[in-house]
Formats: C-alpha cells, structure tokens, sequence
C-alpha cells in the first residue's frame, strides 16, 4: 500500500468509529443489549484495525524526494500524539 492508500483507509476507519458511536449511543439510550454488545464488539474490531494502519503508516520509510510530503500528512492527521494517549 501507498501513503495516499493508507491515508484513505485510516480516514475510512476514523468515520466508521464514527458512525458506529454513534448507533452505540443509540442503542444505550433506548436500552437494547444486543445492539449495544453488537456495537462495542465492531468498535473493538475497528479500532485495532485503525492501530494497525496507523503503525503501517508510520513505519514507512521516508526518502528524501517524499519525506516533506509524509512529514505534512503525519502533521495534518496527528496520529502519534492521539493513538498513543492512554
């Protein structure tokens, strides 16, 4: 996978977490178990899917004709300093 490939997956992960916060929401306020354990079990998924890219990401090498562009998209997107708040 490319830099702009893997942009787009975490970008398509970050709005699944999203969404899926928000059915979670939804399903504690009208108080469906299922659906709440449903929900919480696609986020865990989710969410160590999105770990796994943004360590990809981050493990790509940076060659001196990209390492500007790499440097501008790690800066936009602040992945190390929000995945590595505990």
């Amino acid at each position: 996978m490319n830099i702009s490939e893997i942009l787009y997956k975490i970008s398509n992960l970050r709005y699944n977490i999203r969404k899926k916060e928000v059915e979670r929401t939804t399903a504690v306020n009208t108080g469906n178990k299922h659906n709440m354990d449903l929900n919480n079990a696609d986020l865990a998924l989710l969410k160590e899917d999105l770990v796994g890219t943004v360590k990809a990401f981050n493990s790509i090498p940076a060659d001196s004709s990209n390492n500007r562009s790499k440097s501008l998209m790690a800066k936009l997107f602040q992945f190390r300093t929000t995945f590595n708040r505990k």
